[in-house]
């Protein structure tokens, strides 16, 4: 038995990354070449997609096929999580045909989430959305006006919630699919702090929380950061807004693992 690509999770109205990974996920393989026809990054999807047939088929031409669409993929970094996932799967299964190459495969869905939606931290940023360095927490003046980085992995910002109610929140910046979204914080109107969540395409975990401190720098002034400020959040993830994907389970090939 080998493991195939678990579930996203997507949803029907993610952008195009989260489409391909669906129809991978579905044993689409033909539907997934034709989607990524003339497409710049069609490398990854492409491999996927051969062992994909491969599987099916159990032919030794399609393995063959396979391992040149594999070893063609570029090193994939982890804040590409679906391209990520999909490159270690690929490169696995392949591995795995090699040791055993007459075997046929039954093949089982993949464990658990492959990207799971989260929020799980916020970093203050200056005006250039550079991390402002040395404080304990997520924090800024009760006049409002600091910018914020929502951390975690999350797609496309629906809603922003402000303890559990939706508002119109300032955005700063592009917002971007699977690019980290920026928010400047209001004044506290008489509140010691605020719980942000948000919504996706699909539902996402978490709250994060913003203190108001008057005792602090004011928003913008810190000099520009080495590091990004502990968020907080569950702690672990990415600055960029985007998570490191849980590694491979053992014994599972490198990405972009040659033939």
């Amino acid at each position: 038995m080998v493991r195939w690509v678990p579930i996203g999770p997507i949803g029907p109205n993610d952008p195009t990354s989260g489409q391909r990974y669906l129809l991978l996920q579905q044993f689409q393989c033909d539907a997934l070449v034709q989607s990524v026809e003339g497409a710049d990054d069609a490398a990854v999807w492409l491999a996927g997609a051969a062992v994909c047939k491969a599987l099916q088929s159990g032919s030794q031409q399609d393995w063959q096929r396979a391992s040149i669409a594999v070893a063609a993929t570029p090193r994939i970094p982890q804040t590409q999580c679906l391209e990520f996932r999909v490159a270690a799967t690929s490169a696995s299964l392949l591995a795995q045909h090699r040791s055993n190459p007459d075997a046929v495969f039954n093949v089982e869905p993949g464990q658990g989430e492959a990207c799971p939606r989260q929020l799980v931290g916020l970093t203050v940023v200056d005006e250039e959305l550079r991390p402002i360095p040395g404080l304990a927490r997520a924090s800024g003046p009760s006049s409002g006006g600091t910018i914020v980085r929502l951390d975690g992995y999350y797609v496309r910002v629906g809603d922003v919630l402000f303890d559990g109610v939706p508002v119109d929140a300032e955005f700063v910046g592009a917002r971007d699919d699977y690019q980290p979204v920026y928010l400047r914080m209001p004044s506290s109107s008489g509140r010691d702090s605020i719980r942000i969540s948000i919504t996706d395409t699909v539902d996402i975990a978490g709250t994060v929380t913003f203190f108001y401190d008057d005792s602090g720098t004011a928003p913008g002034s810190a000099p520009p950061p080495e590091s990004a400020s502990p968020g907080t959040g569950t702690p672990g993830r990415s600055p960029s807004g985007t998570p490191s994907p849980t590694a491979p389970p053992s014994g599972e090939a490198s990405p972009t693992a040659a033939p």
